[in-house]
């Protein structure tokens, strides 16, 4: 009986102590989000669906025992998705600076040019030219690839964590024929949670190995 209730105790000083840490790292992270994307683009539009699935997720959990962790964890995936948010709106910043289009004319013109020049001695700074343009379109492209690749992990991470949201509501009102028992459900879903915040850290890492570690909400 005394065992039991120094569990009691024990869990009800743990989960506090570790939703205050989680919290004070959130605050930290916040700082870490930068420029914020245009409203109505897609990066705000995921962030937006994430916080809307969180304060759904937090209503559900309510004051539910056994999940106090799984909100706080739910909240750290909605911070990574605005990290991330933030690193599209820096690159999209950067795309705007590039003018592609007439980046493309110019090369079409150096390349008609140059086979005009035909090894005369404009050949060698029109082929100067040549490869300055074409490499700041290839950096146009791969700042594209890289954006886009971000947005769809964004959305890969909103639409699980609707579906975990989903999944929550059903444990709680005991419909749930998935998730069976209570704290094996919560380790579950706390699993999925940390993956899919794991997975925005790592894209980011990928696209960015300088953005990606410095973003991270737990260490």
């Amino acid at each position: 009986m005394i065992i039991v209730v120094l569990i009691g105790v024990a869990a009800l000083v743990t989960v506090p102590l570790m939703v205050r840490s989680t919290r004070r790292q959130v605050a930290a992270d916040q700082r870490a989000v930068g420029r914020q994307p245009i409203m109505g683009s897609p990066a705000q539009v995921w962030v937006s669906r994430g916080e809307r699935a969180l304060r759904e997720l937090g209503n559900a959990l309510g004051e539910q025992p056994g999940f106090a962790v799984l909100a706080a964890d739910a909240e750290q995936v909605v911070m990574e998705l605005r990290i991330t948010a933030g690193q599209v709106a820096e690159l999209d910043h950067g795309l705007a600076r590039i003018p592609v289009p007439a980046l493309e004319e110019e090369r079409r013109a150096l390349t008609a040019a140059l086979a005009e020049s035909a090894g005369g001695p404009a050949g060698p700074d029109l082929a100067r030219s040549h490869e300055a343009v074409s490499a700041r379109l290839a950096a146009a492209q791969r700042q594209r690839d890289t954006r886009d690749a971000l947005v769809a992990k964004m959305q890969a991470t909103v639409t699980e964590l609707e579906r975990a949201r989903d999944e929550l509501a059903e444990l709680i009102t005991g419909t749930s024929s998935a998730l069976a028992v209570d704290s094996d459900a919560a380790a579950q879903l706390t699993g999925r949670l940390d993956g899919l915040r794991e997975g925005l850290v790592e894209v980011r890492g990928m696209t960015n190995p300088e953005i990606g570690p410095a973003g991270q909400g737990h260490p």
